[in-house]
């Protein structure tokens, strides 16, 4: 098969796997995981239902391979953002901002990641390798190790402090998207960055 063929082919491929991503993550944002199926998914990707299984084993490999991409795609976007800013504390803060606007301008997003962060014990048992929020959260974690050694914020274990910042954009983000008339989420993610702010910065 000439060259230009083949990259025809693998560019229709690479096409079909994101539009079965993207409807996934669309669907078990609205429908919650078990009750999705996937001949929906298959509709809205514009796709036959046999053509998902050309690449995804399992509904449970396509919730994983979804949301693993999702997040490598969104933490690629971060890094390439905050690596712009001059102090480790505002890489810190400008994470905040990010993570908000990105979760924000595609809230099905923020609603699938509510769906996966609350997963059953025993997804989890059944894919014990299956953490892709740790990398996230390790993201998180080395930009605050960073800030405490140049001395923008105090000593504070970085571990502890990562899961106060993404549980509360976790639970803002989720009321945000799940409610029938969102509240004014600039103004509350506001106040919330402040008190973090005022909470975590030096004594110097």
């Amino acid at each position: 098969m000439p060259v230009q063929k083949i990259r025809k082919v693998d560019e229709k491929k690479k096409l079909k796997h994101k539009a079965i991503v993207r409807a996934a993550i669309e669907i078990f944002a609205e429908k919650g995981f078990h009750n999705t199926k996937i001949k929906e998914i298959a509709k809205m990707a514009n796709v036959a239902d046999g053509t998902v299984y050309l690449y995804f084993s399992t509904k449970d490999d396509l919730f994983i391979k979804a949301f693993d991409e999702l997040i490598s795609e969104k933490l690629l976007i971060m890094k390439e953002l905050i690596n712009k800013e001059d102090t480790y504390f505002e890489q810190l803060t400008k994470f905040f901002d990010y993570h908000v606007k990105l979760f924000t301008d595609e809230p099905y997003i923020a609603r699938f990641l509510s769906i996966e962060l609350r997963q059953s014990t025993e997804f989890y048992k059944k894919y014990p390798d299956y953490q892709p929020i740790k990398r996230y959260l390790s993201f998180l974690q080395e930009i605050i190790e960073k800030a405490i050694a140049e001395g923008s914020i105090r000593d504070v274990d970085p571990v502890t402090l990562s899961y106060i910042m993404f549980g509360t954009m976790d639970f803002v983000l989720t009321e945000w998207s799940t409610k029938d008339q969102p509240f004014a989420l600039g103004d509350i993610l506001q106040k919330v960055k402040d008190i973090l702010r005022y909470g975590y910065l030096s004594e110097n």
